[in-house]
């Protein structure tokens, strides 16, 4: 998973539980058919996150519990997206590892030249079934070229 571990502005978005899940220890369900669900998180994001998309799509689909940051770290992301609108999702890869990991990257292209985003999911499988291990979206170019796959400039290269 070469980027998601050694990549120090990863930012892990472990959200997905209700404030009522989060108080009780609930398991979680799995996300079924992962290309229905892949569907129901872009449609989110190019909707611009309304309405709380993302808690109501990744609710209660994670491994294991997010924790009580779910919220502060929704909201981060949500401020990471505000004014930002999405023009187009380009999906990257879908790779499955083991059959036990699937993970699917994406580069987001923002509306009037406002630049990209980079963001993947992370789906484990536990039995017979996928949920929701991690996932980050992040503007900056050190975690886009990470995501694309690019080597890191030498110092001092025009980039």
């Amino acid at each position: 998973m070469g980027f998601l571990s050694r990549h120090g502005l990863v930012f892990f978005a472990w959200l997905g539980f209700s404030a009522a899940a989060l108080a009780e220890d609930v398991p979680p369900v799995p996300v079924g058919d992962r290309e229905a669900f892949e569907a129901r998180y872009l449609q989110c994001i190019l909707g611009g996150l309304q309405d709380d998309c993302f808690v109501t799509v990744f609710a209660g689909h994670f491994f294991s519990s997010p924790g009580e940051g779910a919220k502060q770290i929704y909201d981060s992301i949500k401020a990471k997206m505000r004014g930002l609108r999405v023009r187009k999702v380009h999906a990257l890869g879908k790779e499955v590892k083991a059959d036990l990991v699937d993970v699917r990257t994406y580069l987001l292209e923002l509306d009037k030249e406002q630049g990209f985003i980079g963001f993947y999911v992370v789906f484990r499988r536990g039995g017979d079934a996928w949920y929701v291990y991690e996932f980050a979206m992040d503007q900056s170019e050190d975690f886009i070229r990470a995501i694309l796959g690019l080597p890191t400039p030498p110092a001092g290269t025009a980039q």
